[in-house]
């Protein structure tokens, strides 16, 4: 058995060393790696906060366009076919997108109290791509009204229903996302009572 060179040794251990100091003070690369853990990070962030942008502005859209539709017809003081119609055609406008004509739909009620106990749906006009159920009831039945309404025993009011289908950017961010977006608009009819059916 040969006898151990402590020598040889310490002077390996110490070029070891050497080497680990030379490893540690070399910075190279480091700002390479530090973009590689950062990097997908900030895309998550970044288009995750597109599309939480994106889905408001929908929410917000649908809601006006409920108000807008809602409005413009109880101005009338007795409103036809050509009437709805011709509100239905602008309804991309007003959203501020070309798919609600495929992911979009409009449902207005004409709901009555007059001569009756529980409101009732006088009439319904519908229109758009994406066809939906009226979660206010169908016409000669009995009403359920947005946010718990209740109408004096002569109230006559127009509610205007808003469907639409929202398609996310990346869909992939944000997996739990309400992609059916539903929103309601309450007016009464300012000139008339708007409970004979414009025949839609």
């Amino acid at each position: 058995m040969s006898p151990i060179d402590f020598g040889a040794l310490r002077r390996r251990l110490a070029a070891a060393k050497s080497h680990v100091r030379r490893l540690a003070a070399n910075n190279d690369g480091v700002a390479g790696i530090e973009m590689g853990i950062i990097t997908p990070v900030l895309l998550l962030l970044l288009c995750g906060g597109g599309e939480i942008g994106l889905y408001a502005r929908s929410h917000f859209r649908a809601s006006q366009m409920a108000s807008t539709v809602a409005d413009a017809i109880s101005r009338y003081e007795a409103v036809t076919s050509a009437d709805i119609t011709s509100i239905f055609s602008v309804s991309s406008e007003v959203m501020g997108t070309e798919d609600f004509k495929e992911n979009g739909y409009v449902i207005l009620s004409s709901v009555s109290r007059t001569g009756g106990a529980t409101p009732k749906v006088a009439w319904q006009c519908k229109g758009g791509g994406h066809a939906s159920t009226s979660k206010i009831g169908v016409v000669a039945k009995d009403a359920t009204l947005p946010g718990g309404l209740v109408l004096d025993a002569t109230d006559d009011v127009i509610v205007a229903e808003v469907f639409y289908q929202y398609t996310p950017l990346f869909a992939k961010v944000l997996p739990d996302l309400d992609t059916q977006l539903y929103k309601t608009a309450v007016f009464r009819p300012r000139l008339g009572s708007l409970t004979s059916a414009p025949g839609c």
